[in-house]
């Protein structure tokens, strides 16, 4: 390795492996390094090898390394009044855990623990008055931690929760690389008055439906999708900015459906489709949303990420689709009124009822790269009024229809946007408009290296 190298990895050791204390006051570090040396010292003076990993850990908790002789000395002649200054120092149980855990992490790096260490674990787990079961968490996320199992730990974890242990999320990083709990939630329905506000990361098996009069709250959680999971709001109450919706590789079904809801607003949601499943689909549903992304979605007939229909409010600002795909019509978006003939069939998601709705679509500022379809690259609408403005499409795609645009039965206002890259085929164009009223290839906006035609009307 070169000097460069060796100053690289040097600089991952020490700065990307913060220690979860090292923000403490340097009293309480020093203290708390004294603790720790204890352990080291435990067999009689530490070997080489031993000083080595104490010298890591006093630099992790952003202490000079020569401070490791003294932790030594003080842990060699630790007399019952270092003991108390380190419990008295340990009040608070989310550095309680971490100590323990900092301890294990040491006496288990050779995968085994010698009969010393494990009696000085335990009399630090009695004099911190750890109940039963902080023990378990502890001891069974150390488990976790010499397996190297992200599923062990997240089992642990949940078992803690329900013994109502405070669990400290954020630190378990640390002592386990890649570890990210998830809440595990199953089938679920919220009944008019009930409230679910999630406060974990979740991952979803099954139908969670909210029905009308109740409320589910995701504002900033990350939520994946497993086998049969969806999340269903049919006149309930959705909450949900800064949320993620991924999909595994187990996904099956759309992940978000809306539908007879009031104006529902998203602001700064991301959906990733894993290639495997649509993001939203919405019916008789006012919806705005802001600063959303939506990434590699799909669906086999229509819409890969959106499907819409049946409403007069649908607003989209500075949102950002990527990678988006369909085998039908609509590679990010299928917009649609109530007359198209697959909402009459039975197995349809919603039965349309009531009156026959035009849609209205309002987008903004968003932007569409590398959508991909059979018809319709990026957005096929039917029965609508469109607005679109100063939003951009880059290298998207069709087999037939607009590579970009595709309109059917509808009036268009469109001016500013930019299509660049795109490819339709060999008798079609970027922008189809059939049967619409509205726009010309002079005001829609730029087209650059598209392919075959900018623009066809019919």
């Amino acid at each position: 390795m070169s000097i460069l190298d060796n100053l690289r990895q040097v600089k991952r050791e020490l700065l990307d492996e913060k220690h979860p204390l090292a923000n403490e006051t340097i009293q309480f570090r020093k203290i708390y390094a004294i603790g720790y040396a204890m352990l080291v010292c435990v067999n009689g003076y530490p070997s080489e090898m031993a000083k080595d990993a104490l010298k890591k850990q006093i630099t992790l908790v952003d202490l000079p390394a020569d401070f490791k002789k003294l932790a030594i000395a003080a842990a060699l002649e630790a007399d019952p009044q270092t003991v108390h200054n380190l419990l008295q120092l340990l009040t608070e149980t989310r550095h309680q855990y971490i100590f323990m855990l900092d301890l294990y992490q040491y006496a288990q790096q050779d995968r085994k623990i010698t009969e010393k260490e494990q009696e000085l674990l335990v009399l630090f787990e009695e004099l911190l008055q750890l109940s039963y079961e902080e023990v378990q968490f502890i001891r069974g996320f150390r488990l976790a931690m010499l397996k190297k199992d992200t599923e062990v730990a997240t089992k642990v974890v949940q078992a803690a929760f329900e013994q109502n242990v405070a669990i400290p999320l954020t630190e378990l990083p640390y002592f386990l690389p890649g570890f990210e709990y998830q809440e595990r939630l199953m089938q679920m329905t919220l009944l008019s008055g009930q409230k679910k506000k999630l406060g974990y990361a979740t991952y979803l098996n099954g139908e969670v439906i909210v029905s009308k009069g109740a409320e589910l709250d995701l504002n900033g959680m990350k939520v994946t999708f497993g086998n049969e999971a969806t999340i269903i709001v049919d006149g309930g109450v959705l909450k949900a900015d800064g949320a993620q919706f991924i999909a595994s590789m187990d996904a099956n079904k759309t992940m978000l459906s809306l539908r007879n809801v009031g104006l529902t607003k998203l602001q700064d949601v991301h959906f990733s489709g894993a290639n495997n499943v649509r993001a939203i689909e919405m019916n008789n549903a006012k919806v705005e949303l802001d600063t959303c992304s939506f990434e590699k979605c799909f669906d086999e007939e229509r819409g890969g990420a959106i499907y819409f229909t049946n409403s007069d409010h649908f607003v989209l600002r500075n949102c950002v689709f990527e990678h988006n795909a369909t085998l039908g019509k609509g590679g990010s978006m299928y917009i649609a009124g109530t007359e198209a003939s697959h909402m009459k069939k039975r197995d349809f998601f919603s039965r349309i009822t009531g009156k026959v709705q035009k849609v209205k679509l309002v987008m903004s500022g968003c932007q569409f790269k590398e959508s991909r379809a059979e018809m319709s690259g990026a957005i096929h609408t039917y029965d609508a009024e469109i607005s679109v403005h100063n939003s951009t499409f880059d290298s998207c795609s069709s087999r037939g229809g607009g590579a970009a645009i595709d309109t059917l039965n509808c009036t268009i206002d469109a001016s500013g946007n930019t299509f660049t890259k795109c490819k339709a085929a060999i008798n079609s164009a970027v922008v189809v408009l059939g049967s619409t009223k509205g726009a010309a290839e002079s005001t829609i906006g730029k087209f650059e290296l598209c392919e075959p035609k900018n623009f066809i009307t019919k």
